[in-house]
């Protein structure tokens, strides 16, 4: 398997190595952006803005958002297999908790369509945290402290994959998700959109209901049924219905993972696989 092992360097050494591989400056502001996201790649860019504040690096924002454009560039992505190797990832707290050892797992996810980078879901203490409704990041709590402004928990995934079927051959699950089991067809129609377009946002829906439908639901209405599907309750469900969807971070690709129960029975004590961040085969060949 590609990668140096991450336990075995410093993040501000595997910080530096990245950023050779990517042909940047190391530059003071672009080091402390690169260190927090190796050390936390689930964090979403505003609680990473907010973690530099609490530590005191001030790092201009632009700075901040044109580092992690890099990375999450199709060449940002090979230089992260090259340097750090595919890692378990807390979409919680954030943090990358381990490697991943296993060459099996790796080569079916890549024989799958995806160059496996961040296998993400939720460790046992934020999934805790989210069966109590807490609002805090991980950390923050665990530290006994607020977090910033910005730092939006578990907003940064959305569910990769829909199972449609599953959904409505489960009444449940529809209740747990929807608030009701009944059919309704407006709603029904703004499920299989989303299912259709997973990686599409509540607006987009709502642009192609109105080519569909002569009576189109609300905005505010799509966005209600997005968030109950896209959030991270949904994809702790559909993981244990043995959905997990992966998604490209170079462009809007996405699939099922294949053989699941093979990567869900690898993952580390008490964490939940939900989906998998990585590099589709096509960006792969477009940089090759």
């Amino acid at each position: 398997m590609t990668g140096t092992t991450t336990t075995m360097l410093a993040a501000d050494e595997v910080a530096r190595g990245l950023l050779r591989q990517l042909g940047l400056r190391q530059t003071v502001g672009r080091l402390a952006v690169t260190r927090i996201f190796i050390e936390r790649p689930g964090l979403p860019a505003s609680a990473l803005i907010t973690e530099l504040s609490d530590l005191g690096v001030a790092v201009n924002r632009r700075t901040v958002y044109r580092t992690l454009d890099e990375i999450f560039s199709p060449a940002g992505c090979l230089a992260r297999w090259a340097v750090c190797g595919p890692r378990w990832v807390c979409w919680g707290c954030g943090r990358a908790w381990s490697d991943v050892p296993d060459a099996s797992i790796v080569s079916g996810l890549v024989n799958g369509g995806v160059l496996p980078l961040d296998l993400g879901g939720y460790c046992g203490r934020c999934q805790a945290m989210l069966a109590d409704g807490n609002s805090f990041l991980a950390d923050d709590a665990h530290l006994g402290r607020r977090p910033g402004r910005g730092a939006s928990p578990f907003a940064n995934r959305r569910a990769t994959t829909i199972p449609i079927g599953a959904l409505y051959q489960n009444p449940a699950l529809l209740r747990e998700l929807l608030g009701s089991s009944r059919r309704i067809a407006s709603r029904d129609f703004v499920v299989a959109n989303l299912a259709e377009n997973p990686r599409a946002g509540p607006t987009a829906i709502h642009r192609l209901l109105q080519v569909e439908l002569p009576l189109v639901p609300t905005l505010r209405s799509v966005k209600r049924v997005s968030g109950a599907l896209h959030g991270p309750k949904a994809m702790i469900l559909f993981a244990s219905l043995g959905v997990v969807g992966w998604s490209c971070s170079g462009c809007t690709g996405y699939g099922q993972v294949p053989d699941v129960a093979k990567v869900q029975g690898a993952t580390p004590e008490g964490f939940v696989l939900t989906d998998v961040r990585g590099l589709c085969g096509a960006c792969r060949a477009a940089i090759a």
